[in-house]
Order: C-alpha cells, then sequence, then structure tokens
C-alpha cells in the first residue's frame, strides 16, 4: 500500500526526531519530503514518469492579405481583414512585407487588425492594398512539467523522424538561413519561464479561477512595467472567486506569476482583454508557478502538423496530508531515507552521511527494474554529413550539445 502525504511524514519524524517530533518540526519535514520527491525524480530515468506529449506546429498566416497599410519610417502596419488575436498571433514572429525585402519581427499586437514592428518600414508608402506574410511559428511550449531530458519526433515523410537537438552556438555560428519553411528537422532549447505566453502589448493582468469558493486568493505578477522591473499583487474576488479581477498596472513582459496560497481550482491570468492566457497555475498549493520549457524549430514550418515529445516530467508537489505521489509505493522507502538525511544533516552529520547511503545503496536497487533502458544522456560528436545542412557556414548535424535537452539514441 503506498505512503500518503502524511504517512511519509510521520515515518521521517520516527526516523530523524527518534518520536520527539512536534508541531515546530512540521513544515521542515514537509519540506524535506518534497525536497526528496524531486532529487529522486532526477536521480533516474524513471520509466513511471516517462510521457508522451504533442504540440501542433504553424504556419504561414496570411489571413487580410491585399489589405495592409504601410508607411514609409513608421513601425505601425494595418492589415484590414486580419485576425491576429483571435488567430492567436504571438509576438516575436516574423513578417515580411511588400515593397521592403527586410524580414521584420512583430514587436506588439495592438489588435485584431494592427501591430507594431521592431524596425521601421522602409519601403514606399501603401495604403490599403500591401500584401504580408507572418512566417511559420518558430517557438513552441513543451508539455507542462516536461523535466530533465526530452526529444521530439514526427512522422511528416512518412515515417518516424527524430528531430536533431543544436545549440544556440552552434546554430548562429553556421551561416543559416533563418527565414526557410520547409518541415522542421532541428530543434534548440530555448530557456523557460513562468509563462505560457507574453502579453501582445503593455497590458494589465487580469486573475480569475474555475471555482467560486477561491476567494482572496493573493496573486503576485513579476514582470517589466514601463521599461522597469516591478510587480503587482492581484486578489481574487472577494465573493466568487470566478468573476475577474483586473489589475492596475499595465506589463509589457511577465517575468513569474504565482499565488500566495492553495486554491480548490485553477487560477488562470490574462492579459490583452483576455484574449491572451498568460499562466494557468493548477489545483493546490503551487506557490511556486509552473514552469514552462520552450524549444525553437529550424526550418520554420511550412505546414500543421503534430511534434511528438517523448519527455521525463517532473513529479507534482505534495501539499494535502492525504495526497499520494506519483512515483509509486516502491519509491516510498527511498523518499524517506533521503528526507531523514537531509533533517539529519542539520543536526547530526554522521547519522546524515548514515541515512544519505542508505537511500543511494536504495536508489542502486530501484534502478534494477525501474529505470527506462534508452540512453538520452549527452553524446556529443560531429554529426555526419547525411544529417547536417549547410548556409555559408560550417556543416552540423549536432546530436546533443546541451545538458539536458537533445537527441539520443533511435527507439
Amino acid at each position: 500500500m503506498a505512503f500518503t502525504y502524511k504517512d511519509l511524514q510521520d515515518e521521517v519524524v520516527r526516523r530523524a526526531t527518534r518520536d520527539q517530533g512536534g508541531t515546530q518540526f512540521t513544515t521542515a519535514i514537509q519540506n524535506a519530503v518534497n525536497f526528496a520527491l524531486f532529487r529522486l525524480a532526477r536521480d533516474g530515468k524513471w520509466r513511471v514518469l516517462r510521457r508522451k506529449g504533442v504540440f501542433e506546429t504553424k504556419k504561414k498566416y496570411t489571413t487580410g492579405s491585399g489589405g495592409g497599410t504601410f508607411t514609409k519610417d513608421s513601425k505601425s502596419i494595418t492589415m484590414v481583414g486580419a485576425t491576429f488575436l483571435t488567430d492567436g498571433i504571438n509576438i516575436g514572429r516574423k513578417i515580411k512585407l511588400q515593397g521592403d525585402s527586410d524580414v521584420f519581427i512583430i514587436d506588439t499586437i495592438t489588435g485584431e487588425t494592427t501591430l507594431t514592428l521592431t524596425k521601421a518600414y522602409g519601403g514606399t508608402t501603401i495604403s490599403g492594398t500591401g500584401t504580408y506574410s507572418i512566417l511559420g511559428q518558430e517557438e513552441y511550449n513543451l508539455p507542462v512539467q516536461c523535466s530533465h531530458r526530452a526529444f521530439l519526433w514526427h512522422t511528416e515523410w512518412g515515417y518516424p523522424y527524430q528531430m536533431r537537438f543544436v545549440s544556440d552556438q552552434q546554430f548562429y555560428g553556421s551561416g543559416f538561413d533563418d527565414q526557410i519553411e520547409q518541415i522542421p528537422t532541428h530543434y534548440r532549447m530555448w530557456g523557460e519561464d513562468m509563462v505560457l505566453t507574453q502579453p501582445k502589448q503593455a497590458s494589465v493582468v487580469t486573475v480569475s479561477s474555475s471555482v467560486t469558493a477561491d476567494t482572496n486568493i493573493a496573486v503576485t505578477v513579476f514582470g517589466t512595467v514601463s521599461g522597469y522591473p516591478d510587480f503587482e499583487i492581484i486578489t481574487t474576488n472577494a465573493s466568487d472567486g470566478t468573476t475577474a479581477v483586473a489589475g492596475s498596472k499595465a506589463f509589457s513582459n511577465i517575468d513569474r506569476i504565482s499565488k500566495g496560497s492553495s486554491s480548490t481550482g485553477r487560477i488562470t491570468a490574462t492579459s490583452d482583454s483576455a484574449n491572451t492566457t498568460l499562466s494557468v497555475l493548477p489545483v493546490g498549493d503551487t506557490t511556486v508557478g509552473i514552469i514552462n520549457r520552450k524549444v525553437q524549430l529550424y526550418p520554420l514550418p511550412n505546414t500543421v502538423f503534430p511534434m511528438n515529445v517523448y519527455f521525463y516530467k517532473e513529479p507534482y508537489r505534495l501539499v494535502n496530508e492525504g495526497d499520494i505521489h506519483e512515483m509509486g509505493q516502491e519509491f516510498d522507502e527511498a523518499i524517506i531515507l533521503l528526507a531523514t538525511s537531509k533533517l539529519n544533516y542539520e543536526t547530526n552529520k554522521d547519522e546524515g552521511d548514515n541515512f544519505f547511503a542508505l537511500y543511494k545503496d536504495e536508489v542502486r536497487s530501484l534502478k534494477k527494474d525501474n529505470v527506462d533502458k534508452i540512453d538520452w544522456h549527452p553524446d556529443l560528436r560531429r554529426g555526419m554529413r547525411a544529417g547536417g545542412f549547410r548556409n555559408g557556414g560550417p556543416l552540423f548535424s549536432p546530436s546533443q550539445a546541451g545538458a539536458f535537452f537533445g537527441h539520443g539514441t533511435r527507439l
């Protein structure tokens, strides 16, 4: 029978304090158990945490093309007939405009038919007849809780093709043409943050819950306001959590969104008059927020298709006493031993060493039957010509060039 969160705490109390625990130990023990759970999840390619996710690529966008107004030396663009907000066009996408050979980048989206560029249009002014093309979307969110190892694959050529990972340094050092639109063959890790997407323009943040009972829950937004780091605390409605509450500060960029207490439902934060979902904080006490890891594809996708992701997930934090962790009862002992070790190190190094040695032995035993046999560890080597590409720079066909994300062996 699997231990509940309360069972794990009780067992750690027994071993770490020899039944001399009390309320003063509660918070430390809870933190130690969750620490042990997260550490254990990172210590192996555990089969129980392996998952498959899917995201869909986004191709070229031309809705309303032929109705554009582009003004020489202006960054503002109007496209009659476009629906940028409804269709979820993100800032940062590349865009081509009639009359100028440059490829521009979208800086803000100010309405369904209006946007601004990061640099001014240099061609002759066109009023109401300009054509345009927003290139295929480059950046995507990986599945929620995607953790320390992952690889991507698709079947757009009629068979499973495993995407090749390339580091940013290799990518930019290869003289590539970053405007090519084809079926993607490579990807690169593009960091992580605590939002699904950024506001399309400087905008106030609105919060609401999926259930009425989530009243007076403080949601803290960290980001950039008027060019400077700033934050704001927005509290859910005092009588009905589902009623949206808007903040007062216009954030142009969001770094983190977190809540200050447990919630019964999901807390959703939006911007751009609810046209952009910034973050969805799940049920429970997740004050640290949710990490969203992102990748960028090369070439830019020229069609819409599912991109498959195999990954090891991060376990969810234990919150309520009746919670059961998702790794299964075989891992209970390892969690207890590591949590006990952490607590004992605070007062007795020898005791800490003893329990940590027992933890390592337990992990070795678990790995005999519970680890995935697929090797996703880093594999640094020069690629073969058949898998590489040359665009005015050195050839590369990387299989893995980072500590976490990238290509391993074939299935």
